[in-house]
């Protein structure tokens, strides 16, 4: 196992949530009239380019509170968990030795599982064992982890060719199933970080979610998708929710299964049915990573404010 933060590090709260239940606009303002900064922890934000499809802060966000990770690695890069784990482990100290404390904000599972657990050790990557499976579709990758690993696999779901592939490489060239790797994971969290979640009725979450596609599309998403494929056509990130849906639109690839209307309402339709399932999974994370406070949105905003104040006291 490897990586967890010094003990010398100030207590952080992890904030995080399903996709679209607004953990990052509530974040901003906190941390606005708080004076604490934002260490983003969602995994499109990372990259350059992929603005609409991850909800990234504005620029006028960006410019009111200071945030890191975001916009920290170039699309053609693999920007993993362990890179991930060390820079925000310098970020925080750096933050903490100018008199500033921050809170990190984001949903995605691997991530937060190296802050709260650590990372376990696997094999390097493999170009030529990878090649061997890029001819193959997400669906025909899934159900070949899920024959060998099929709790690490429904914990992936079918959507996330890369870390299936990754899965699938660490079995191959190590020997080990990742959920066996997990399973001798230390259970005790690094106390340096909280886990606090933000959730809401599931319709209500629903209909948030359509809405944040209507936004999608009237902000240009589709525009950004084909600039980001034309300029970055390898990018593993080209597989993320929603870019993926707008990527099969555009070369007219019918889902598996399931009848879709034609044209945009289609793709509204893939892309809310892939949001709904990522935040199943997030849940799922989330569970497995024992949270240290839970809310509910938004009965519940006034009490996470109170608590999240005395917190940074």
């Amino acid at each position: 196992m490897t990586g967890s933060s010094p003990s010398s590090l100030p207590r952080t709260v992890i904030l995080t949530g399903p996709t679209a239940v607004g953990k990052s606009g509530f974040a901003f303002e906190f941390a606005r009239d708080h004076e604490l900064e934002i260490i983003n922890a969602d995994s499109v934000c990372f990259y350059q380019g992929f603005n609409i499809g991850s909800a990234k802060p504005t620029p006028e966000e960006l410019a009111q509170v200071p945030h890191h990770l975001i916009n920290n690695a170039n699309p053609n890069d693999n920007y993993h968990a362990g890179q991930f784990l060390k820079d925000c482990t310098l970020i925080l100290s750096k933050i903490h030795a100018r008199g500033k404390r921050a809170m990190i904000v984001g949903g995605s599972g691997f991530y937060l599982k190296s802050l709260r657990l650590g990372l376990w050790e696997a094999p390097a990557t493999s170009p030529e064992f990878r090649e061997t499976l890029e001819p193959k579709t997400n669906a025909e990758l899934f159900e070949k982890l899920k024959n060998v690993d099929s709790a690490h696999a429904n914990k992936i779901g079918v959507n996330d060719r890369y870390r299936i592939i990754r899965a699938l490489e660490i079995i191959e060239l190590g020997g080990k199933r990742p959920s066996d790797l997990e399973g001798a994971m230390p259970t005790e969290t690094n106390p340096n970080f909280e886990l606090w979640v933000v959730d809401r009725d599931k319709d209500e979450l629903s209909a948030r979610i359509r809405a944040r596609i209507d936004q999608m599309l009237a902000a240009g998403f589709l525009d950004e998708v084909k600039e980001l494929r034309e300029k970055y056509p390898d990018s593993k990130t080209l597989c993320a929710v929603g870019y993926q849906q707008v990527i099969d639109y555009f070369d007219g690839v019918k889902p598996d299964g399931r009848q879709a209307p034609n044209g945009l309402p289609g793709l509204k339709d893939e892309i809310e049915l892939a949001h709904r399932q990522l935040a199943k999974q997030q849940r799922t994370w989330i569970k497995n990573l024992k949270a240290n406070e839970t809310f509910v949105l938004d009965n519940d905003l006034s009490v996470l404010k109170e608590k999240l104040m005395k917190f940074y006291q």
